[in-house]
């Protein structure tokens, strides 16, 4: 990022605080998504990326409500209240599980022998969402857009593995328990439970 800047001739103390925290926001949420494990620890660290990590699951869950929004049109087209509905359920069901999947995190690396607070896991597992931003794109018609759904849950799920693992000092295996067994409670029986049945079982046959 800062090399960007100096090619604009831009310095950073020439730029708005509140602009450069969005720049820096941009810069963390790359650096998530391209798997650089290395801005972790400093998540883990600092409570003031705590809105950093808010703002990533919100823009996932802004994402995630409008892609499936337009998946449900397609299927099950209803009410316009029932979709104002099920963008509120979708957006609250990926806050939900961001706090689900923390909380896996801490319990069992707690498990492990590592210090671990619930907030500490929120803030890495915040902006290891990064990657769902892009399920805005699954509003492409037809098989693209599912394909687009299922890439970046997977996404999602190596770039949390990568943020535990380098958290916490621990192996990518012992990583990957409390990372599949939080992805599978917040992005598969959630948004089942909350989504997935009330909205995309009820089309008419």
């Amino acid at each position: 990022m800062l090399i960007f800047l100096s090619v604009v001739n831009v310095t950073p103390n020439t730029i708005p605080v509140y602009y450069l925290g969005y720049l820096m926001l941009l810069q963390n949420i790359i650096r998530s998504a391209t798997f650089d494990g290395s801005i972790y620890p400093e998540f883990k660290e600092k409570q003031e990326l705590v809105l950093q990590s808010l703002a990533t699951v919100s823009l996932t869950g802004i994402a995630t409500a409008i892609g499936l929004k337009s998946r449900a049109e397609s299927l099950n087209p209803g009410s316009q209240f029932a979709e104002i509905q099920m963008l509120i359920v979708a957006f609250c069901t990926i806050m939900v599980g961001w706090m689900m999947w923390s909380f896996v995190i801490k319990v069992i690396c707690n498990l492990y022998g590592k210090e671990s607070e619930l907030r500490q896991a929120m803030r890495t597992t915040g902006i290891a969402y990064s990657p769902g931003i892009l399920i805005i794109l699954a509003t492409i018609p037809e098989e693209i857009g599912r394909y687009i759904l299922l890439i970046t849950t997977v996404w999602i799920l190596g770039s949390v593995l990568i943020s535990i693992k380098k958290s916490y000092g621990i192996s990518i295996i012992k990583s990957a328990i409390p990372a599949i067994i939080g992805w599978i409670m917040a992005w598969i029986l959630l948004p089942f439970l909350m989504i997935i049945g009330p909205y995309f079982n009820t089309a008419p046959s």
